[in-house]
């Protein structure tokens, strides 16, 4: 603390500063960051050079012998009937069924048919036998242009459930009527 200064060269103190002067430090600088070093990392690895990799020979393969045929020979006369195999108790004594039947391949003409078929809403009143020869032609890609009736069905709410059945049915599902246009004529029953 200083209370008076007095110099000669200044001469009397100046009454006007104060007696006395305070002085308040700053408070303590916060503690600095810490600085955080990263590990250090190891050196990377140098790849190691592969080992020499003995030079493959391609070998071929060899190709299987045919296995010679077996000579047939006549079938002994006489010869002791198999014996009959001893089927396990408890083991059923039904005969294994037959394959079923092979169905027989559809041609594109009875395909078409059994789609008009499916399309088809017969008239309440009909006749139980009936036949109709219609002719149908198609564009390229099987949609329909025409139908005709060469030979009627009978009766005009028959013929017309027929026609109706047939526009439902497109684009026509022939193999040749995929890529070209044409015509083909159909006979219609029940």
């Amino acid at each position: 603390m200083i209370v008076t200064f007095r110099t000669p060269q200044r001469g009397a103190p100046a009454s006007n500063l104060p007696k006395s002067i305070q002085i308040t430090l700053a408070p303590p600088a916060p503690p600095a960051p810490r600085v955080v070093v990263p590990p250090k990392l190891a050196a990377p690895k140098l790849p190691v050079p592969p080992k020499e990799i003995a030079k493959l020979v391609p070998v071929p393969t060899p190709l299987p012998t045919p296995i010679p045929a077996k000579p047939r020979t006549a079938p002994k006369a006489a010869a002791k009937p198999p014996p009959t195999p001893v089927k396990p108790a408890g083991s059923s004594t039904q005969t294994p069924s037959p394959a079923p039947p092979v169905p027989p391949v559809e041609t594109p003409e009875e395909s078409l048919l059994g789609r008009f078929h499916d399309n088809w809403l017969p008239p309440a009143r009909r006749p139980r036998n009936f036949q109709c020869t219609i002719r149908i032609d198609y564009l390229a890609g099987g949609r329909i242009t025409a139908v005709e009736f060469l030979d009627k069905c009978g009766e005009y709410d028959l013929d017309e459930s027929v026609r109706k059945a047939i526009w439902k049915s497109q684009p026509l599902p022939l193999i040749e009527a995929k890529t070209t246009a044409g015509s083909i004529e159909i006979e219609f029953t029940p």
